[in-house]
C-alpha cells in the first residue's frame, strides 16, 4: 500500500470491479476517458485478467481509498514503456468535480512519487481532452508542462474536442517536489 496524507493507494481487487464499472459508466468519467461504450461485468473481468497477466506490466492499477478504507477512486500508470522509462497517468474519482480536492492532490503526489522514485521512470505524461478544464487546471497546478495539441481528437457532447498532452520529467519533479 502507498500511504499519503489523506488517501492510500492499494492494489485493485476483483471485488472492486462492479464499483469501477459503475463509476466508469458515469457521464462525468466517460467524457474524460478513451472508453466510448458502456462497460459490463464481462468487460471488467476480461480487463482485470488482462492487466494481471502482463509480464512485465504495461498497466499498474490502484484503488484510491480514504483513511476509513473506503474505495473513492482509481489511479494508474498505463502504457508503461520500460525501455524508454515513461508512463501515462490515469486518475478519476467517483464524485464529480473531484479535481480541486485534497484527495486529488494527494493521489497525484503519490502516483508521481511511485513512478519517479519507486519505478525510476524518467517521464510521466497525461492526455487531457480540452472539454475537461478541471483536469487541465489540476495538472498545470502540479507543474506539468503542456507539450502539444492533437486537434479534433475526440467526439463528445455533439462536437469535436482537442486532446492536450502534458508531461513532467524526473528532473523537474526533483526540483519542484524535493
Amino acid at each position: 500500500m502507498l500511504e499519503g496524507k489523506v488517501v492510500n493507494l492499494r492494489s485493485l481487487e476483483e471485488e472492486d470491479l462492479s464499483i469501477l464499472k459503475n463509476w466508469r459508466n458515469k457521464k462525468h468519467v466517460r467524457k474524460t476517458t478513451r472508453e466510448f461504450k458502456l462497460l459490463n461485468m464481462i468487460n471488467q473481468k476480461k480487463w482485470f485478467e488482462y492487466i494481471h497477466d502482463q509480464n512485465p506490466p504495461k498497466d499498474i492499477m490502484f484503488g484510491i481509498i480514504n483513511k476509513k478504507l473506503k474505495l473513492i477512486g482509481f489511479t494508474a500508470l498505463t502504457y508503461v514503456d520500460w525501455k524508454n522509462r515513461h508512463a501515462e497517468i490515469s486518475i478519476y474519482f467517483a464524485k464529480e468535480n473531484w479535481q480541486n480536492t485534497i484527495q486529488a492532490t494527494d493521489t497525484l503526489n503519490l502516483i508521481m512519487e511511485y513512478g519517479f522514485k519507486e519505478l525510476n521512470l524518467h517521464r510521466l505524461w497525461v492526455e487531457i481532452f480540452s472539454l475537461s478544464k478541471e483536469n487541465i487546471i489540476l495538472f498545470t497546478k502540479h507543474k506539468f508542462v503542456k507539450e502539444g495539441i492533437l486537434r479534433d481528437k475526440v467526439w463528445r457532447d455533439g462536437k469535436w474536442w482537442d486532446s492536450q498532452i502534458y508531461s513532467m520529467i524526473v528532473d523537474d519533479y526533483l526540483k519542484i517536489y524535493l
